[in-house]
């Protein structure tokens, strides 16, 4: 198991337990102990932030389609949680203040940003629906996040990265981003050591497994995003 250090961060909530990205999700993710609950942010064709992965409805709902081509009163229609398991029939695709009303009163949420938002709108939603200390938003594009700072300055951000290049932890330093988010397949700890030389936190994901999740943190990682949050348990709760 992971040190009592390490951050449990829910993958799209308890996702191995519940329909990915739905109150669902979240709410199983809390009941797990999770501290914070990761989920993805994108525009719908209204221009509401909801809360889904993929770019179109298909996988994860009853319908299909672009989630850009379709409105708020599109997605309500979906079922978002019989794919999982018939007793998520009706499920829906939340909305981007519905996520934070469940989460951030429990857990931090942690927002992937997945395509470019009007930062200005973000900012008026975090300011209603979640404290200050209560949100961290990540990205894997630069401009997104640069565009998110210039906007609010004490905002706590991070950058996600699938590939190793060397220069990822200068750019975190350039986009006063706190954390390095890196997928698991390209850790090392002289990965972990370059990031930690310009002072900042490492996450990963999305390791799975208690062994992979025990290795991670034995190499230094501060925050593991994975599906089964409960394979990190503070050290009070374990027998």
């Amino acid at each position: 198991m992971a040190n009592a250090a390490v951050m449990a961060i829910a993958h799209r909530g308890a996702s191995a337990e519940a329909p990915e990205n739905t109150v669902a999700a979240f709410d199983e993710a809390i009941r797990l102990g999770a501290r914070a609950v990761e989920m993805d942010v994108r525009l719908c064709k209204d221009g509401i932030p909801v809360i889904l992965h993929d770019a179109t409805v298909d996988r994860t709902t009853s319908g299909t389609g672009a989630v850009a081509d379709l409105t708020r009163l599109d997605l309500l229609r979906l079922d978002a949680g019989s794919w999982k398991h018939p007793r998520f029939a009706g499920t829906r695709i939340p909305l981007l203040t519905e996520a934070l009303q469940a989460v951030s009163d429990d857990a931090i949420a942690v927002l992937e940003i997945k395509e470019p938002i009007d930062p200005k709108m973000l900012r008026r939603i975090l300011d209603e629906f979640a404290p200050r200390d209560r949100w961290i938003m990540l990205s894997f594009e630069d401009d997104i996040l640069k565009a998110i700072r210039k906007e609010m300055p004490h905002a706590a951000l991070g950058l996600l990265s699938d590939g190793w290049q060397s220069d990822l932890p200068q750019r975190c330093a350039t986009l006063e981003a706190g954390i390095l988010a890196l997928n698991t397949a390209i850790l090392s700890i002289e990965r972990i050591k370059s990031a930690r030389e310009k002072h900042l936190r490492v996450w990963t994901y999305t390791p799975n497994d208690a062994g992979s999740v025990a290795a991670c943190a034995a190499i230094g990682v501060e925050g593991i995003i994975t599906d089964h949050p409960e394979l990190i348990r503070p050290a009070a709760n374990r027998s």
